[in-house]
């Protein structure tokens, strides 16, 4: 849980901006005062919290001018690299205001596109951005086409998991944890614990489109993070559901399996033993059961050692009022 002591002894903003520096970054002056005039024109009170993974390189110096020159920002930095999960927990630790904005240290989207996603924080919990790609290249949209799809079999209606561009109501972090790299799937995690959760298509910046974006390895980490979630989502409470069927179709087929070679030995005098495929019998019987065990003794932990957290969440309650009242 994100602790918000800090809230009671500071003054309380409306927006907490808050920017991870990673490896990937832009002019840092310009890349501030686009987002600054942006958010300044919603006329609610705000900061800039900079939270910076171990990049030497990264021009901290800026910073710390724009800072003594009465700029609202507050500067965090690494001793090494952390990663983004570690950037926006410490960011939202340190943070004090009611609302959180996510944004990347480079342009993903329109700078214009801010302002249309701050309006409507007023409807939803989580204000997700997905990009339009039709003018990106096409690398890139084929890309997101795949993450698309994959994001469909883990359960997820917000197909651009790279686009680090949300509003958050800081509530949201007080029931989902960031931990590892699963803050990625934000919108579809908290949707799960029942926040009404909005995805904008705004326009992309020019200068992230037609740019690579990560290397290879990344795309293969964020693919198994996603397979990890929709895993999570589906079967964390019912850990069986998925073991037990996977354990089950494994033990049919073994016996499918058994029941031909018992036919080919009594109908063609087909002898068993020297038959490989009595081995494949055997290792799917076993491995069946195996399966199905791990399941069942998921289910035992989840029963004996669960903390009784609640996995949902009630938006309102309406009271009955009685006539006589």
């Amino acid at each position: 849980m994100v602790a918000t002591a800090k809230l009671d002894l500071v003054e309380v903003m409306d927006i907490s901006v808050i920017v991870p520096v990673l490896k990937r970054f832009d002019d840092v002056a310009r890349v501030y005062a686009e987002y600054r005039d942006r958010v300044a024109s919603s006329g609610k009170s705000y900061e800039f919290i900079f939270v910076i993974d171990g990049q030497p390189d990264y021009p901290v110096a800026t910073l710390e001018q724009l800072q003594r020159d009465g700029e609202p920002i507050e500067i965090i930095r690494f001793g090494r690299e952390f990663g983004e999960s570690a950037c926006l927990r410490e960011g939202i630790r340190q943070s004090s205001g009611r609302h959180l904005l996510f944004l990347p240290a480079y342009f993903q989207i329109g700078g214009a596109a801010i302002s249309e996603l701050l309006d409507h924080l007023d409807e939803a919990d989580v204000v997700a951005a997905r990009r339009d790609r039709r003018a990106d290249a096409m690398f890139n949209r084929l890309r997101g086409w795949g993450f698309q799809k994959m994001a469909r079999f883990a359960g997820a209606k917000y197909d651009d998991p790279g686009c680090l561009v949300r509003a958050v109501h800081r509530s949201v972090f007080d029931e989902i944890p960031i931990q590892d790299e699963k803050q990625r799937f934000l919108p579809l995690l908290a949707e799960v614990h029942g926040f009404k959760v909005v995805q904008l298509t705004l326009p992309q910046a020019e200068s992230d489109a037609g740019r690579p974006q990560h290397k290879p390895g990344v795309y293969f980490d964020v693919m198994m993070d996603l397979m990890a979630v929709g895993f999570l989502v589906r079967f964390m409470q019912r850990p069986f559901r998925f073991f037990g069927t996977v354990g089950a179709a494994s033990i049919l087929s073994s016996l499918v399996l058994m029941a031909f070679l018992l036919f080919q030995r009594e109908v063609s005098n087909i002898p068993l033993g020297d038959r490989p495929l009595l081995v494949l019998v055997v290792l799917l019987l076993v491995l069946g059961i195996q399966i199905a065990a791990i399941g069942l003794i998921a289910e035992i932990v989840i029963f004996t050692r669960g903390d009784g957290k609640q996995h949902y969440r009630i938006e309102k309650i309406v009271e009955h009022v009685s006539a006589d009242a």
